[in-house]
């Protein structure tokens, strides 16, 4: 697997939200991957849990409904392939979803 310095990732996740930063009026949930680099990428990229408590769990659980588009998003692939996103994911009890199964809360992508 390519190992990506910090600087790339933050890089290439920037290019990425503003391509698809979304916000559902509605339920004022703003989709900003963006927000899980601080708190998360330590424990992504270090395989380890976080506390259930931490920063990045909340700010996963506050991205929920987010994920969707997430992993439907083509570009995101790299990311969400890397080992310690399922380590994140267990760690703060939060699903990752099938993107063949899930539903978009969104009406554009």
């Amino acid at each position: 697997m390519m190992k990506m310095s910090y600087a790339s990732l933050v890089a290439t996740m920037l290019a990425m939200t503003i391509l698809m930063v979304q916000v559902n009026v509605g339920m004022a949930i703003e989709c900003n991957p963006m927000k899980l680099v601080p708190p998360c990428y330590s424990f992504i990229t270090g395989n380890t849990p976080p506390p259930p408590d931490s920063e990045c769990c909340n700010v996963l659980h506050d991205q929920n409904k987010c994920l969707c588009g997430y992993v439907r998003n083509q570009l995101y692939q790299p990311f969400l392939s890397m080992p310690g996103i399922k380590t994140v994911a267990q760690a703060c009890s939060i699903k990752i979803p099938d993107p063949k199964t899930c539903i978009l809360w969104f009406s554009r992508w």
